[in-house]
């Protein structure tokens, strides 16, 4: 397996930009749930927090594992944004069993880095996926930190400066 880093925080606090802006130079992984979204409803599918959660956590989950499984032989740093532990904030903030997630994140390797993007309103937009006000995402990205942290992982802390700044905070910590 590559070494994996993931990227990690509340809905909206600029993960996606900096790993838009590091893919030139690194193997990345897109966020799951933005997929799994833009398939449901492509396809009129009831797999949505605001349809059928347990099934959207499902459809995730499923979605994570393939990714990790896609990386194997993969060399070097791969960058994901959100990891399997992330699915825990989805469980506990919709009350839904997580025996499955926990099951897969005991059989992956650990990550080689966390990053912990804080929620950042000044950057915090709303659109057709993310519908919680900042507040509301505020909240959420504590259930991730929480689930992280219940599970043991250091997190790095990204400082809030512009893409560019968090890009190379991270690459130096990437060793690259």
């Amino acid at each position: 397996m590559p070494d994996i880093h993931i990227f990690t925080g509340p809905p909206g606090s600029g993960k996606s930009s900096v790993l838009t802006h590091l893919a030139p130079d690194f193997q990345t992984v897109s966020e799951p749930a933005r997929r799994v979204l833009a398939d449901q409803r492509a396809t009129g599918g009831r797999g949505t927090g605001d349809r059928d959660p347990a099934l959207f956590v499902s459809l995730m989950l499923q979605q994570a594992i393939d990714d990790q499984q896609s990386l194997r032989g993969v060399s070097g740093p791969v960058i994901c944004d959100r990891g399997l532990p992330d699915l825990l904030a989805y469980t506990t903030y919709w009350q839904l069993p997580d025996v499955a997630i926990r099951e897969a994140i005991a059989a992956m390797p650990p990550p080689e880095a966390v990053f912990w993007f804080p929620p950042w309103q000044a950057i915090y937009t709303q659109d057709a996926e993310r519908t919680l006000d900042f507040g509301g995402s505020a909240a959420f990205g504590a259930l991730v930190r929480e689930a992280y942290e219940s599970l043991g992982f250091s997190l790095v802390d990204v400082p809030l400066a512009p893409v560019e700044g968090r890009a190379a905070f991270i690459r130096q910590r990437i060793g690259a």
